[in-house]
């Protein structure tokens, strides 16, 4: 038998020496663990207890000193271990082992928040739920805590609209300039929140119901919105209509000639002239100069018989020579607000808690105690204190990142798909995942590869290195480029690192071949070259790590980054369109008085659909960041003088305020039906 294998399992006798010393070590470093993390000082004393009651059942020096040395190794822990393996009678190291067991479980649970737990083990009295898992109570909370997040978020979105619009400032313009560095899905640790919610109740009556109402009570709080009055010199264009011409017989002399029954009889003339009617509106932001028309009025003869029995007035337009028309300027005021990232102080306030403040009877403040707390969940859940994820991208981030970037189509859309999962996706050795999003990332599983300091621990489930490049071409562009970082690199060619493009690929070396897989992602806004990948400890992220210099570039022989981008498209690209895209919904905030649902084209709004425009039929179609939509609505004179004005339409007011507006290139693919 191998000698590893020797010392995990025992060759079946006693080594009282070997053993005493390795679990006395490890009981330490037990011992150490506990006293930070339990919030019960019950367990210290069970353990005294349990180690007396050792203590009292050895017989013979060899027993008595080992225990002192395993009481100076570990405390009581070690104290009891020491004993257990001193002991001569396999009976007693059963016995032993299994009070070890239940002391180290009642250790386990009592560092455990017991809005967590109470549902497993009843601690307080209360009836534990049938099945319930410390997992699925987790993911219950969990729940809970994001919706009212959520909720937060909302409200600061709803509080930026009402100081918008209570200020009488130019929406539009306010709009624009909101800086949002908020992230529902982000910046705070549930962990940690339920932690601290069962710290505030000293672990005892912990219930979803009154955790979820304290905090709704600052959800207006979580993500903070300051504002700052500004102004804006604005061009206010100039508007005028180009005219038609229109030929008209008009009467140019009317002459009585008598009287029959006492009606007045009268002599037209008439004659054939030209006029003039507004034809096409137009609005310029520069001095223009138009031809010039007036108004008049013209009389038409009415027929009857065939005979001219009388007169009618029209006004139509005369030439009138030239004019200039220069746009003039308004000073609009405007609000430049800024939602912040979830502001972590709420979460004492909502529940009460002066984190300074000595907790109950240990030495430990509030504050320390939360955390250990909250640490021992994290190491319960996924055998680590950390899930190392960045923060997302806005929609807004993505697509300015993307935009910045000089390379075909096909290349952003594989950009694109890559830089969707950033900071939402964890790392996870060996993980893997068919193409699209996966409802099982962020879920606790257990590390079944080998090779990794993880493996045989539960973690986030999520994608390693090349389980994400893998991903982003499946997803993309349908394309697999081969299994591992080894698997990969066969299929890629050098290229030196003035032809990167985003899409290509970076490998690192290690001592097995290549140990780590990148995406190129571009250039940021100084130059530098960014990439995005799955890290170890950090999930999927872009930045430009240390390690950039000693990366071998490569390009993909078996993708070809020119084709037409994949998708649901009609047609072949007509024409390029710079756009600025705004979202809006049917509330009157968006839509004023048209706030009732129905489009110009008579359908009932639906998400997707698009403004634009009379410049563009109904049922043109329009691909904007890899998704299509037709024209179905149009607008104000805000859309209908301005054909690069996008509004797509979205059900709630929240998420119009959440997508924003953006600049970005479109490509028209069909014009009308």
């Amino acid at each position: 038998m191998a000698e590893p294998e020797k010392q995990q399992i025992g060759d079946g006798s006693d080594n009282y020496g070997q053993a005493a010393g390795q679990m006395a070590k490890a009981a330490k470093q037990a011992g150490q663990e506990a006293a930070k993390q339990t919030a019960a000082k019950g367990a210290e004393a069970t353990a005294n207890a349990a180690a007396a009651t050792v203590k009292a059942s050895v017989e013979g020096g060899k027993a008595a000193a080992e225990i002192a040395a395993g009481t100076a190794a570990g405390g009581p822990w070690g104290a009891i271990l020491s004993a257990a393996w001193a002991m001569r009678h396999t009976l007693f190291k059963i016995l032993v082992c299994i009070c070890l067991f239940l002391l180290f479980l009642i250790t386990m649970i009592v560092s455990l928040p017991t809005i967590v737990s109470n549902s497993i083990f009843g601690l307080d009295g209360t009836k534990p739920a049938e099945g319930a898992t410390l997992m699925s109570a987790y993911t219950e909370m969990s729940g809970a805590v994001s919706d009212v997040v959520d909720e937060g978020y909302n409200q600061s979105l709803s509080h930026v609209d009402q100081l918008i619009t209570n200020g009488g400032y130019d929406y539009d313009l306010s709009m624009d300039a909101l800086i949002n560095y908020a992230q529902s899905s982000a910046g705070y640790d549930v962990c940690y929140i339920l932690a601290a919610y069962s710290a505030s109740m000293q672990q005892q009556n912990t219930g979803k119901d009154d955790m979820v109402s304290k905090l709704r009570g600052c959800a207006g709080e979580m993500f903070p919105v300051t504002s700052e009055e500004k102004e804006k010199e604005i061009v206010t264009p100039v508007s005028y209509y180009t005219y038609k011409p229109i030929t008209l017989t008009v009467v140019t002399n009317k002459v009585q000639t008598g009287t029959i029954n006492g009606t007045p009889q009268y002599r037209y003339d008439t004659a054939s002239k030209t006029y003039y009617l507004p034809d096409e509106a137009h609005s310029s932001d520069t001095a223009v100069t138009v031809d010039a028309y007036k108004e008049v009025a013209v009389d038409i003869p009415v027929y009857s018989g065939g005979k001219i029995t009388g007169t009618t007035t029209a006004n139509y337009y005369v030439a009138n020579g030239q004019e200039t028309l220069t746009p003039g300027t308004e000073i609009i005021k405007y609000l430049e607000c800024t939602i912040h990232p979830f502001d972590n102080t709420v979460v004492a306030k909502a529940f009460g808690i002066d984190l300074n403040a000595k907790y109950d009877q240990f030495n430990l403040t509030y504050g320390e105690v939360i955390q250990n707390m909250a640490n021992a969940l994290k190491r319960t859940l996924y055998g680590s204190v950390s899930g190392g994820q960045a923060v997302p991208l806005t929609d807004a981030e993505l697509i300015a990142f993307v935009n910045r970037q000089n390379c075909s189509a096909t290349r952003k859309h594989i950009l694109s798909t890559a830089l969707s999962l950033v900071g939402k996706v964890p790392y996870f050795w060996g993980g893997k995942s068919a193409p699209g999003w996966n409802d099982e990332w962020n879920t606790p599983r257990l590390v079944t590869a080998a090779g990794s300091s993880t493996t045989g621990t539960i973690r986030p489930y999520g994608l390693d290195c090349s389980g994400f490049s893998t991903w982003v071409f499946n997803t993309a562009v349908g394309v697999e480029i081969g299994a591992g970082c080894n698997g990969q690199y066969p299929n890629t060619y050098g290229i030196s690192a003035s032809e990167l493009l985003p899409g290509d690929l970076g490998f690192l070396a290690d001592d097995d071949g290549w140990g780590h897989v990148l995406i190129f992602a571009g250039y940021g806004e100084s130059g530098e070259r960014m990439w995005v990948h799955s890290s170890g400890g950090q999930g999927v992220i872009l930045n430009t790590p240390s390690y950039e210099g000693s990366l071998s570039y490569r390009r993909l022989s078996i993708v070809d980054y020119d084709a037409p981008v994949l998708g649901e498209i009609s047609g072949t690209p007509i024409s390029t369109l710079e756009v600025d895209v705004t979202h809006y919904c049917a509330c009157a905030k968006c839509c004023g008085s048209n706030a009732d649902g129905i489009t110009a084209s008579g359908k009932q709004a639906a998400r997707g659909m698009v403004a634009m425009s009379s410049y563009y039929p109904f049922g043109t179609q329009i691909m904007i960041n890899g998704t299509m939509y037709t024209v179905e609505d149009r607008g104000g004179s805000g859309i209908e003088n301005d054909i690069h004005r996008v509004d797509i339409f979205v059900p709630d007011h929240n998420e119009a305020l959440r997508l924003g507006r953006y600049k970005t290139t479109a490509t028209i693919y069909r014009i009308g039906r």
